[in-house]
């Protein structure tokens, strides 16, 4: 038997799309490179996870500040309410989020083999993160509890704690379980430590880093065949 653990955010739906319609929404303008734009956001988003994962800010809040920061750096034309209202545009648009028809397809040949454990590491606010597998109606595939959302533990990603937790979880080695998700550092390098397999989605064609996952796929398209090649 082996374990699949997917992470949620720009893995089981891509929000990077929203990110930016929001901006543009609140903003007015076009945001002339998109990829810079995430990049900029995510580095953000490391710098106060920990304090929105124990609920010290709320969702609102840091994403405000994550706005308004990268407006900053790109040197967009931007009052100090436009984070809050960006934060506003962004939450939104996340209540509209919606699998794939192609994913579901393969979520449901997964979930329907008794030699595959599906399971989800998911990093953020408990609340926030919970409303999303019930906005995506996770349920479908997902036994809430094989669902570890790091707000609800001690530890963030990569600490190699939450993939020992998900392991006790699941009942299976490390060399059973793969995990599946698009930050190279949260994700991917966690499970390398904690001697896991991993597919990466680098949806941003960052540079190849030392230390590789087994498969890498640049697109959901690419996603969707590297499932149903290496599960199915």
């Amino acid at each position: 038997m082996r374990g699949i653990v997917f992470d949620i955010d720009d893995t089981l739906y891509c929000r990077q799309d929203m990110l930016v319609q929001a901006a543009e929404n609140v903003l007015g303008v076009k945001i002339p490179d998109w990829r810079e734009f995430i990049r900029i956001f995510y580095e953000k988003s490391d710098v106060n996870m920990a304090q929105l994962e124990s609920g010290e800010v709320s969702t609102r809040d840091t994403n405000g500040w994550r706005y308004n920061e990268t407006f900053r750096l790109l040197g967009l034309p931007y009052k100090p309410q436009d984070g809050g209202r960006a934060a506003d545009a962004y939450l939104e648009l996340q209540s509209h989020m919606f699998i794939s028809d192609g994913l579901a397809a393969v979520l449901d040949k997964l979930a329907s083999d008794p030699s595959l454990k599906l399971a989800i590491l998911t990093a953020g606010e408990s609340k926030h993160q919970w409303n999303k597998v019930d906005m995506l109606g996770l349920d479908r595939w997902f036994d809430r509890a094989s669902i570890i959302v790091t707000g609800d533990t001690p530890y963030t990603k990569p600490d190699v704690e939450l993939f020992r937790m998900m392991e006790t979880r699941l009942g299976f080695s490390p060399s059973d379980l793969w995990m599946i998700g698009d930050n190279y550092d949260k994700d991917i390098a966690g499970a390398i430590a904690a001697g896991w397999h991993s597919l990466w989605i680098n949806r941003r064609g960052l540079p190849a880093p030392d230390a590789l996952p087994d498969i890498t796929v640049l697109n959901d398209d690419e996603f969707v065949s590297a499932l149903a090649k290496e599960f199915t």
